[in-house]
């Protein structure tokens, strides 16, 4: 298991990690007040160690006039699913850009799952040869724009496409409490 970066014991204190931004933390992170700690602290941990910095450096090279593709990979190997029912992890891609996906014990590669690989396979070697990912027949990937919190995401059934950012109330209140002195220490 990896070191947590965030550990509370309690909400109280989760929260109040996030200083004079609490109230957007909650609001962000838990707006019903039902969401355990566990789950808190998991997807905070996530936010500040990947996603967050991710969209900062995306954002730092898109506002100096770079292209930059920001894209999330939610799609799981149809035969994982039961296993990872919080979705794809950290490099979960990464088989299927390579095309080094496995059966798995009892089960095949699904149409579905090759087809995603194919598609990712093709939008990794377009990005390789011209240094943008699009090509013909596939989803049309937009450049990273800051103003428009936009993430490129390979979704859960199957397609690809540009949909508003899920996390960017999340994102937001975490790179407000970083931003503050706290990015090393959080």
């Amino acid at each position: 298991m990896r070191p947590r970066r965030i550990r509370a014991t309690t909400k109280e204190q989760f929260f109040a990690r996030f200083g004079q931004w609490s109230a957007q933390a909650k609001a962000a992170y838990d707006p019903d007040g039902t969401t355990d700690l566990a789950t808190l602290v998991t997807r905070a941990n996530d936010d500040f160690g990947q996603a967050e910095p991710a969209r900062f450096a995306a954002n730092a090279f898109a506002v100096n006039g770079s292209p930059v593709y920001r894209y999330r990979f939610s799609y799981v190997q149809i035969a994982m699913r039961e296993r990872m029912r919080t979705g794809a992890p950290h490099g979960g891609e990464i088989a299927f850009v390579f095309g080094t996906l496995a059966d798995r014990p009892g089960s095949a590669l699904s149409p579905e799952d090759r087809a995603i690989s194919r598609m990712a396979q093709s939008y990794w070697d377009n990005f390789a040869k011209t240094g943008d990912p699009n090509g013909a027949g596939l989803p049309a990937w937009p450049r990273h724009d800051p103003g428009k919190d936009l993430i490129f995401d390979f979704h859960p059934d199957g397609t690809a496409g540009a949909i508003p950012d899920s996390r960017k109330a999340r994102l937001d209140v975490m790179q407000l409490a970083t931003d503050s002195g706290k990015r090393a220490d959080f």
